[in-house]
């Protein structure tokens, strides 16, 4: 029995292995093919400098095939635009060394500064726009008057390394990022239900709050895999806008189940348990786990929570925010009625719009830029040192590929210059041992193979990532391939010194310039929130329901890790009441309650607590001591709910909402 256990476990491990090996060796293969067909093809059309689309063919190539496509698309719009920009700047100052590298510096900082505003692959055409123009540099610099042309090759060679990067990928490998976003979306609207039917049999259980900020970060991470599934399907490329209000309407189901917690929490235990029961009576008894799905059994809620009749402005309160629950996942079912069956989706009207939740982090990267980047012009300047702009160009390849990492840019870093000195001795052995007797493209390509299959096989296994990913993108360069290739060891040491100096240079820039801590970041964050809304309050900005939710969003999504919970706590209780001043204000326009509701927003825009506290009170008696035969019986209820909820996040968070504007 002992022997047929070990065997067990013997055969367990071994498919283990194998389960984890394949796919990584089969990236591997599909690099190195990526590779040599970028180089293949420079090759042919005799291009000065067929490396660096050996390069660009190993960065688009990544394991995801969603992100080969969609980052192959970008790629080739950023490294037209740093084309153009290195031409038009080459005109601005044709004669000018000085000011085209402090021009070349400003994009670059500014490309920076716009990649970390935005997201996902449109970051990274900011990216490729600003080290473009770098990398055209390198050789515009010394020959200026041929900038056109260095500028074509250059956008050339890269372009070739991204079409063979994404044509090797889209060939080889069919994908299945829609599958798995339809897997992530469904297990999210099924918990989130869960949560909420959970919360109303028992809304003081501790674990409420902390299932809350999990739901928040695992919903924020669906955007990425949202645009690996619409490289992958033209379907959900075109109806993209569903998807994003899917994940909107996440956001907002976790919201309507915070708003109820917190009111219920603040009720006595039997008045509690009354309001959560008139709730629950009204969900299907499966409804977390099988109609959730069902947009016409949420819409069908939204309905019934929306016409509740009721005089108690407790149950009026929580009937709102629950709709609000039912509201947010009909419209992430309807997501996943996308993924499931595009012919049964609803179309959306969606207005892009980017938030930012807070411009600091963006301009310490472009402060990064421009002084990493800089320091390491002057060098070259002073000492004429031959390959300076080499690492110059890998100074900011490094701060602007790893500076979005905010606080594990530094670290990140570090690994990039182990990697890279691993390819160098890697590329070094390779290029005067095994190179140097053979001429054939199919010889040289099989030896190239042989150290980028196992170099793309172990990038893709998390604990070896950090260095073995650099290793294969900057790997070709090392080797720098020619038509006529050049083996000579003190060019190779120069190249490869230069490299490696450069990651270094980038490096330590992002060490020696941080972010600002986690603490501060939360803090900042927080402080934001807060004026925006004492902005709203105060009519200076006319934020729409829709856009106020992603402002705060985004700024949820945003904060650190490190955190403190009560950070947390006020940013969802800033997203609260802003939604209910803007509902309270649209509802209010023709009722007699407006002079009163204007007192209100100018005592919450001036952060008199004590005086909101008492016009909250009062707005709500006069509210309530109108007779019920008058009309707008329901409208009244709900705007007490309103005031109620204001009420409630004010009290719980007294001294943030208190704090005088600054």
């Amino acid at each position: 029995m002992t022997s047929s256990v070990a065997q067990e476990k013997s055969g367990g491990g071994l498919s283990n292995f194998l389960a984890m090996a394949v796919p990584a060796l089969l990236f591997g293969l599909r690099l190195a093919t990526a590779v040599c067909l970028a180089l293949f093809t420079t090759f042919y059309l005799e291009l000065d400098t067929p490396y660096w689309a050996g390069t660009s063919a190993a960065i688009v190539c990544q394991p995801v095939v969603g992100s080969s496509l969609l980052k192959g698309f970008y790629r080739l719009v950023g490294t037209v635009v740093g084309a153009v920009a290195s031409v038009v700047l080459t005109a601005i100052f044709p004669q000018d060394r000085f000011g085209f590298l402090f021009g070349m510096l400003v994009w670059a900082a500014a490309c920076s500064f716009v990649s970390t505003l935005l997201k996902n692959f449109a970051a990274y055409a900011a990216l490729l726009a600003g080290y473009t123009l770098i990398i055209i540099a390198n050789n515009s610099i010394p020959d200026p008057d041929q900038i056109f042309f260095i500028a074509v090759n250059r956008a050339s060679e890269i372009s070739i390394g991204i079409i063979s990067g994404t044509l090797v990928i889209a060939l080889t490998d069919l994908g299945n990022s829609p599958q798995r976003l339809r897997m992530l979306l469904s297990q999210l609207i099924e918990e989130i239900a869960q949560h909420f039917a959970g919360l109303l049999g028992d809304p003081w259980s501790a674990t409420g709050p902390e299932t809350r900020r999990a739901l928040v970060k695992r919903i924020s991470a669906l955007a990425p895999v949202v645009d690996q599934a619409a490289g992958e399907s033209a379907e959900i490329l075109q109806r993209r806008s569903i998807l994003r209000v899917a994940i909107d309407g996440l956001y907002t189901a976790v919201s309507g189940a915070r708003v109820v917690e917190t009111h219920l929490r603040g009720l006595a235990p039997a008045e509690a348990q009354r309001v959560a029961a008139a709730i629950a009576d009204d969900l299907p008894s499966d409804w977390s786990r099988g109609p959730a799905r069902d947009r016409d059994a949420d819409a069908l809620l939204v309905r019934k929570f929306m016409a509740m009749k009721t005089d108690d402005v407790s149950l009026r309160l929580t009937a709102d925010a629950s709709a609000e629950v039912a509201s947010g996942l009909e419209s992430a079912a309807n997501g996943l009625a996308l993924l499931s069956d595009p012919a049964h989706a609803r179309d959306v009207v969606r207005i892009p719009s980017i938030v930012v939740a807070d411009y600091l982090p963006a301009l310490v990267n472009a402060v990064r830029v421009f002084v990493g980047v800089g320091v390491v012009v002057i060098y070259w300047i002073i000492s004429q040192w031959p390959d300076g702009l080499f690492a110059v160009t890998f100074t900011a390849v490094t701060i602007m590929l790893f500076a979005p990492m905010l606080d594990g840019s530094g670290k990140a870093a570090l690994g990039l210059v182990a990697g890279t000195l691993f390819g160098a001795v890697v590329a070094g052995v390779l290029k005067f041992t095994a190179l140097i007797n053979h001429e054939t493209f199919l010889a040289f390509s099989l030896i190239l193979s042989m150290a980028l299959v196992p170099i793309g096989a172990l990038s893709t296994l998390p604990f070896f990532a950090p260095y073995f990913v650099p290793a294969t993108v900057n790997f070709v360069p090392l080797v720098a391939p020619t038509n006529l290739m050049v083996f000579d060891p003190q060019v190779y040491l120069n190249t490869a010194f230069g490299l490696v100096a450069g990651c270094v240079a980038g490096a330590a820039t992002l060490l020696l310039i941080p972010q600002p801590s986690p603490s501060f970041r939360a803090q900042r964050l927080v402080d934001l929130s807060i004026r925006d809304l004492r902005r709203l309050a105060a009519g200076r900005r006319r934020w729409t329901f829709r856009q106020w939710q992603g402002r705060m969003y985004s700024r949820l999504v945003a904060l650190p890790a490190e955190c403190e919970p009560v950070q947390r706590s006020r940013l969802a209780a800033t997203l609260t009441v802003g939604v209910q001043v803007i509902r309270l204000r649209h509802l209010s326009t023709d009722s007699r309650s407006g002079a009163e509701i204007s007192d209100i927003l100018a005592a919450l825009a001036a952060g008199d607590l004590p005086r909101l506290q008492y016009t909250l009170a009062e707005l709500d008696k006069e509210i309530a001591s109108i007779p019920d035969d008058q009309p707008g019986k329901r409208g009244r209820m709900r705007e007490r709910a309103m005031l109620l909820a204001i009420a409630e996040a004010v009290d719980r968070q007294g001294d943030y909402f208190g704090s005088q504007p600054s």
